[in-house]
Order: structure tokens, then C-alpha cells, then sequence
């Protein structure tokens, strides 16, 4: 009779261990993942106050890679340099020690003149 006390008191004892850790399990994952949605809205509210972005910033405010965004600089470049001159508004960056900063305002009007002209940008050059 003893024995049978003593079992059911161990049996309790590791039920209410394994829910506890099973709490604890749960709720440390929860607070993972409301870490990393907390870290996504920050940079997100970050990129929508700031009036200036970074390339990486840009590409995602644009939807674009990392690449294309540079390439779109490198071709609006190559067409100057080529051409003599460039119709319509050129990518609107500037650098400090190699680093591109784009104007987010800036930015949109260049969305609206590009979308306008229908520009391409294909072998390093830009047609429209």
C-alpha cells in the first residue's frame, strides 16, 4: 500500500515537472519569435522615417536586389559618359567614403520619371 502511495506521489511529481518545462519551452519560443516580428518592425519603422537610404534600403523600398539597384546607377553612368547626357532624372545617390546614400524623396519623383519614359535598362545602358 505504501509502495503504491509512493508511486502515484512520483508519478505526480514528474507530471507537474514536464508540464513546467513544457511552459517554459513554449513560452521562450514565443518570445523568440515576438523578438524577431518586434526587430522587423523596427527596421521597417526605421526606413520609413529616415529621408535617406542606403542601397540595401533602397533595393527593398524598390523591390529590387541589391544588383539591380547598382546596375541601374552603373547604367544611367555608362549612358552619360556615353551619350554626353542623360534625358530625364538620374538615380539620385551620393557618396561618402564609397557608401551610397539615396534620397528617399528624391527617389520617387526618379520612380515616376523612369516609369514614364518606360525606361530599359539592358547592357549597361539605359533606352527609352
Amino acid at each position: 500500500m505504501k509502495a503504491t502511495h509512493l508511486t502515484s506521489i512520483i508519478c505526480s511529481l514528474i507530471i507537474g515537472a514536464s508540464l513546467i518545462i513544457g511552459c517554459l519551452i513554449i513560452s521562450t519560443q514565443d518570445v523568440t519569435v515576438t523578438k524577431q516580428k518586434l526587430n522587423i518592425a523596427e527596421g521597417q519603422v526605421n526606413l520609413i522615417n529616415s529621408p535617406l537610404l542606403n542601397i540595401k534600403q533602397a533595393a527593398e523600398y524598390l523591390n529590387l536586389t541589391e544588383e539591380q539597384v547598382t546596375y541601374i546607377i552603373q547604367s544611367e553612368q555608362s549612358t552619360l559618359t556615353k551619350m554626353g547626357s542623360f534625358s530625364g532624372e538620374m538615380f539620385p545617390y551620393f557618396k561618402i567614403n564609397n557608401q551610397i546614400f539615396i534620397s528617399k524623396t528624391d527617389l520617387t519623383n526618379w520612380i515616376k520619371d523612369a516609369t514614364t519614359q518606360r525606361r530599359e535598362y539592358t547592357q549597361g545602358l539605359v533606352v527609352h
